[in-house]
């Protein structure tokens, strides 16, 4: 995964994390934007017809797919020294999701203790709230590395391919 700031087009003024073509999970997404805004970190994802259902809205398993990225970008500054993973994530659809227009995410941390951070935000397009979310991420040590043909494994596990 790159990172870097665009500085011409309807994304300037964004920092993008490029997802490389590597066959995870977030690279069929899409590129992932955010920044710094009034409202604390702000995050936008442009939508295709690859992110819609079978009705032609966006797809809702798409926008929880967002959310989640969203949340990793609202506590990027608590992870220094760690990485996090999210414990639950309960999203409240509150309107369709036009293709093609991109969407918007803004959130904030409602609290962190030691290992757990809470947080909590709202997906937009256009002006209209698509969804609302809480979230609960832990965080974790950054010792986890995938092996192999990059699949992971628990503390203890060995491999198996």
């Amino acid at each position: 995964m790159s990172r870097e700031t665009i500085t011409e087009g309807p994304n300037a003024g964004w920092t993008v994390w490029r997802r490389d073509p590597d066959g995870r999970f977030a690279s069929m997404l899409g590129d992932f934007y955010f920044r710094e805004g009034a409202r604390g970190v702000e995050c936008r994802m442009e939508t295709a017809r690859k992110h819609s259902n079978g009705l032609g809205y966006l797809h809702g398993g798409f926008i929880m797919s967002f959310i989640d990225m969203a949340m990793f970008a609202f506590i990027f500054r608590q992870l220094e020294n760690s990485a996090a993973v999210t414990l639950s994530c309960a999203t409240d659809f509150l309107s369709a999701g036009i293709v093609g227009k991109p969407i918007e995410a803004h959130g904030e941390i409602l609290k962190e203790t030691g290992k757990m951070l809470f947080v909590r935000g709202l997906v937009t397009q256009d002006g209209v709230n698509l969804a609302s979310f809480t979230g609960t991420m832990r965080k974790i040590p950054r010792t986890a590395r995938p092996t192999g043909e990059g699949h992971a494994t628990r503390p203890g596990e060995t491999q198996v391919d």
